[in-house]
């Protein structure tokens, strides 16, 4: 489960966005590793449920010993909005900033 909280973090999916982009550029495996790890991104929004804002409304107050009456939690603990999504557009962004920096440092346009 700790393996997964890393998952959290928008910074691991820039890493391998960029590290995508700047392995392959622009070419069909690439583009195919960027849709499956679009597709893992909606799965991680799925593990996190729904979004919260930290307001006191959305704190659910358990009594000792009443853990059996909480609600059920997600797989992952739900986390503010904004981080929540930006992991999505960071992967992508990283992507496009990574075939970038490897056609200025190569100059390949374009592979084959």
């Amino acid at each position: 489960m700790a393996q997964l909280k890393r998952l959290d973090s928008w910074i691991t999916w820039g890493v391998v966005g960029a590290a995508i982009g700047l392995a392959l550029g622009v070419n069909q495996i690439s583009v195919i590793l960027v849709a499956v790890g679009l597709g893992l991104f909606l799965v991680y929004v799925h593990l996190h449920g729904p979004a919260i804002d930290g307001s006191p409304d959305d704190q659910i107050e358990v009594e000792p010993g009443d853990e059996d009456d909480a609600p059920p939690t997600s797989l992952l603990a739900p986390k503010s909005e904004g981080t929540l999504f930006a992991a999505g557009g960071v992967f992508m962004m990283a992507w496009l900033v990574g075939f970038v920096v490897r056609g200025l440092i190569f100059g390949d346009s374009s592979p084959g």
